[in-house]
């Protein structure tokens, strides 16, 4: 991580970083479904390597860890650099944190190599699995009595994980369960089984971003 922060100040390379970046909306009383076992592992069908089509990057499932993996190269114009940033031979020297990044020049253009795996969810005591109709829920703990949930579903060899975002979404949530009235954010609902069937129904889980396997 040191190399992607001595490049933060000239990079892009935050506003990438995967599923689980963005502040929630919405959080949830107990994971869900509710009265629904945890799974110990992904389904073998879940599991392989599956590429962004926004970004090239991978998103690779295996038994127990979903990973992001960044391997690109970046192009920073040299009349970028920020101040702090000092270009020496074929490295770039972070003046503040003393960090030194290898890149490559081709003109008046730096080459930056990035490789990079986030960790997107790790099934263990803060983070579980539930499956209802073919659909699968990853539960994150968000503190001690709340919950952030995301939809993971594969048809076809393409794979979608969603996540609760719009006002239409949010709105459809209290008029389920009749029982919200916090406004501050992040939204704190209790749904029962047949009352989050209903909102799943109702297109929730509608911000998504796509993945296509490749093995």
């Amino acid at each position: 991580m040191d190399q992607l922060k001595s490049i933060s100040a000239i990079a892009l390379l935050i506003t990438l970083f995967g599923c689980g970046d963005k502040e929630a909306s919405v959080i949830f009383s107990e994971p869900q479904p509710v009265e629904t076992e945890n799974l110990s592992q992904f389904p073998k069908r879940l599991v392989g390597q599956y590429r962004s089509p926004a970004d090239n990057s991978i998103l690779s499932i295996q038994d127990k860890l979903i990973s992001r993996i960044y391997d690109y190269d970046q192009r920073i114009p040299v009349a970028q650099l920020d101040s702090t940033l000092q270009l020496s031979g074929d490295t770039l020297i972070d003046l503040k944190t003393n960090d030194k990044t290898v890149i490559t020049r081709k003109g008046d253009t730096l080459v930056v190599h990035t490789h990079y795996i986030d960790t997107v969810f790790q099934i263990n005591y803060d983070n579980v699995v539930r499956k209802l109709k073919g659909h699968y829920f990853l539960n994150e703990r968000y503190d001690e009595g709340s919950w952030e949930v995301k939809k993971l579903d594969l048809s076809r060899g393409k794979l979608t994980i969603g996540r609760i975002s719009s006002t239409q979404e949010i709105e459809t949530l209290k008029a389920i369960t009749e029982t919200q009235k916090d406004t501050l954010f992040p939204l704190k609902f209790v749904l029962s089984k047949k009352q989050f069937k209903d909102f799943i129904k109702k297109d929730g889980f509608g911000d998504s971003e796509t993945f296509l396997k490749v093995k």
